[in-house]
Formats: C-alpha cells, structure tokens, sequence
C-alpha cells in the first residue's frame, strides 16, 4: 500500500508517496489551479494500490479535491494537524513543504486506526457554519475584553460598540441556521444533556458519517478523548491525549461543563468518585469525557436519517 502524503495550501499543494516502510518515492508540487490538480490526480494514479492522506481535509482549499477523491472511490483520510505536530516540534528537522507532506504520510502509517473519509452531503455546510460561528465568538470574546480595558472616555468605544452588537447579531443568525440543519439531520443529538446546537452541529460537521467508526472506542480516540499508555521500562502511565479531532474534544468539554453545573451533582459524583481512586482533576474530566464521547457515538449511530446512510460507501 502506497500512501500519498498531501499538504495543502490555499496557493499550492504538495504530496510525497511513501511505501509501507515510509520510504519515499517521489513527491510534486502543484499550484492549486484545475491544471495543478489534475497534475496531483496523476502523480496519484502512478501508484497501486493508494490511499490519501491529506492533513485537514476539510479545509475548504482542498475540499474540492477530496470530492473528486471521494466520487471516485479512492481511499482518503483526513489527518488532524494535532498528529504532523510531534513531527514538526523534532529539533534539527527541516522544514519545507515536502517535509510536512512527508510527516502527513508518517501520521497515517503511525495511525492505522483512523477512520477513513465518507462522502456525506450536509458535512460540508455544516463545517463552514460551524467553524465560522467558531471564528465569530473568539472575535466577539477578544472585542469584548477589548473593551472592558478602555477609558471610560475613551473615543475607541465608539468604533469597537458597534462592531460587538453586530457580531452578536450574526452569531444569533449562525446558531439559527445551524439549529435548523441539525434538526434536518438528526435531532435526537439535542435530546442529549448538555447538547445545544453548537455542540450538535460541531458534532455532525466533524464526525459524516459515524459507522465510519469501527465502535465507540474508536470514535474516542478520534476525539482525542480515550487515555493513550506512555512509558519506558519498569514506568508506565495513562495520560491525555493530545491528538485526536480538536473541535470534538472542544463539543466533548462543553457537554461536559454543561453537566457538571446542570444535572442534580450526578457528574459532579462521578468526578468525586474518580478523584478518591486516587485521578486528579484533569484525568477525572477526561474520564468523564470519554464516558461522553461514547454517548454520543451511540446516538448518532442509531439515529443516522436516509440522507446520510444512502451516501456511506
């Protein structure tokens, strides 16, 4: 099995082919033009079997690319920048686009329990939606704070006023509109505790098509939620993950937090019960988050609606 390494660019993409034993044999670089893509599927159809590996596939700069991919049944997966970043924080590495390519393979070969990518016709939307309403809120929290330091004569409060009351405006358009698309999709996600629209459409914008999860282990991991073994000789431990989907493990602690203030102290027993085991604070939520995670999966795995199933390869 040949994988393609693809680092993605809003100018250019670059792609190395690695072969099991991450050697390289051969890498390109293309303009992101019609002409540069054509080239990329090329350089892909000189290898046999393939699979892609493009580090955020959902980037909406390769989006189209990984369509045709998927349209034409090859085998892709989306790799989170959480897992190239180990590579890239090696001191004395290079650094180029061909060695970020490269490191985009190597995730994969080093991750062979990531699931592969489904054509699901509402993701897209989704995505921008949700990510965008991402984008508004950090804007909103920065201007706000913003605000909060200035005189109170100061002349700024006249500029910064009205950009806040717009961006609360719109963010209230956004979740509107993202409420509407879960409650096509699949409303029973905001029957679940601590689920709003937010958390749902991040869910359903991130996740496609869930029974692309081998289980709901699986589906932890992915969210960066399930404990990984860390250890040399004789010392072994569990910590955190740090990898896994960064916007799922965000949904994942909003649900969380949600709980914890808000359903009659049952996860706030929970956590108790961890920490007398002897779990501090941090490994405790992450225990609840797991727990979580796996709620979840099982929702959305039995409540998946036409619209997404007839789409599953």
């Amino acid at each position: 099995m040949i994988t393609l390494g693809l680092d993605p660019h809003p100018g250019s993409h670059t792609v190395v082919a690695l072969d099991n034993n991450g050697t390289a044999l051969g890498h390109l670089a293309v303009p992101n033009t019609p002409e540069g893509l054509k080239q990329l599927h090329e350089f892909g159809s000189r290898f046999s079997p393939r699979r892609w590996a493009v580090e955020g596939g959902g980037n909406h700069f390769i989006a189209a690319f990984v369509a045709e991919l998927l349209a034409n049944s090859e085998s892709v997966f989306s790799i989170p920048p959480s897992l190239t970043s180990p590579y890239r924080a090696r001191r004395g590495r290079k650094k180029s686009d061909v060695v970020d390519a490269e490191n985009v393979a190597r995730a994969l070969l080093a991750n062979a329990q990531l699931p592969p990518l489904h054509a699901v016709e509402h993701q897209r939307e989704l995505q921008e939606l949700t990510r965008t309403q991402r984008r508004l809120s950090e804007q909103l929290k920065a201007s706000r704070g913003a605000l909060k330091e200035l005189a109170a004569g100061s002349s700024v409060r006249e500029v910064l006023q009205p950009v806040i009351e717009i961006l609360v405006d719109q963010l209230k358009i956004l979740r509107q509109q993202i409420r509407l698309r879960v409650k096509d999709i699949m409303p029973a996600l905001l029957d679940v505790q601590g689920v709003g629209p937010i958390v749902a459409g991040t869910l359903l914008a991130e996740v496609g098509n869930p029974k692309r999860f081998a289980s709901a282990d699986h589906f932890a991991s992915y969210c960066g939620a399930a404990p990984v073994e860390r250890g040399s000789g004789q010392n072994c431990r569990m910590q955190v993950n740090p990898g896994g989907n960064r916007r799922l493990n965000w949904a994942l602690h909003i649900v969380a937090m949600v709980r914890l203030g808000n359903d009659g102290g049952r996860s706030k027993t929970f956590l108790d019960k961890c920490r007398l085991r002897g779990k501090s604070q941090r490994s405790a939520l992450r225990v609840l988050k797991t727990y979580i995670a796996r709620e979840l999966f099982s929702v959305m795995h039995h409540n998946i609606r036409a619209n997404i199933e007839g789409l599953s390869t």
